[in-house]
């Protein structure tokens, strides 16, 4: 019995040296999560190891009425300098402000949050970045507060983005116009509102469009996408919810 009692112990102790070996090596991930300030903005460290953050709040947006701000590409805290990799969620909300600003993200960003731009964007440059994903609900919330029209009329994109997931531009009814970059392969379910009514292709025409709300929709396409676009949305051409027109802009 103390035979086994023994052997319990010493098993014990190497499985404590194993995990805190781990820990010092850093391969345990270490969850205190790290926030600081610059320039008026709030940061939040994601990787401490790459020096990646996220913005957690945007700088006073009452400062930039009718302006333009441009997110910083890197931030230092003390001496150590961190990339942008991120934009948080509601980073660039927030309610009962009267106001318009255009914004321009650096080409550090790599990560857009849900909810991230809020209500007051009239134009949201992203043309630099490394976005992969223009995430659900990117100017309004989950919840679609009644009556909550973004202001933003323009979106540039990234030729990075692959995937533009459902709902990301619900209820901007300024956007009457968009260009979708050739790499985007996956639309999402009603990512567009219906108001949208003018969107230029790159490249072909994603399935996803034909889960799309079109209403007298005009989509540009290059020549040599034309008639898989036309097989792809017969029915809404048919029903006079959309139109395809032969386009190298």
């Amino acid at each position: 019995m103390k035979k086994y009692i023994v052997w319990i112990i010493l098993l014990a102790w190497v499985i404590s040296l194993a995990t805190t070996y781990k820990v010092r090596a850093g391969t345990v991930e270490d969850t205190t999560e790290e926030y600081f300030e610059y320039e008026g903005a709030t940061y939040k460290v994601i990787n401490e190891k790459k020096h990646r953050v996220q913005l957690v709040k945007s700088r006073p947006l009452t400062e930039y009425d009718g302006k333009r701000y441009e997110q910083e590409a890197y931030v230092y805290n003390g001496d150590i300098k961190y990339s942008v990799y991120s934009i948080g969620y509601k980073a660039f909300s927030e309610e009962g402000l009267d106001i318009k600003f255009e914004l321009k993200l650096p080409l550090t960003v790599r990560e857009l949050k849900s909810e991230s731009m809020g209500t007051n964007i009239k134009r949201l440059d992203m043309s630099e970045t490394k976005v992969k994903t223009i995430p659900s609900f990117l100017f309004v919330t989950y919840e679609g507060i009644k009556n909550c029209t973004p202001a933003v009329a323009e979106v540039l994109f990234p030729q990075s983005c692959k995937n533009i997931q459902s709902y990301a531009f619900q209820k901007c009814k300024n956007l009457k116009s968009l260009a979708i970059p050739e790499n985007v392969k996956k639309i999402g379910y009603h990512a567009f509102d219906k108001t949208c009514t003018e969107i230029k292709f790159d490249g072909q025409v994603p399935v996803g469009m034909v889960n799309q709300t079109m209403k007298n929709t005009i989509l540009y396409v290059k020549q040599e996408f034309y008639v898989d676009a036309l097989e792809l949305l017969i029915k809404n051409i048919s029903l006079g919810r959309c139109e395809i027109i032969k386009s190298d802009y």
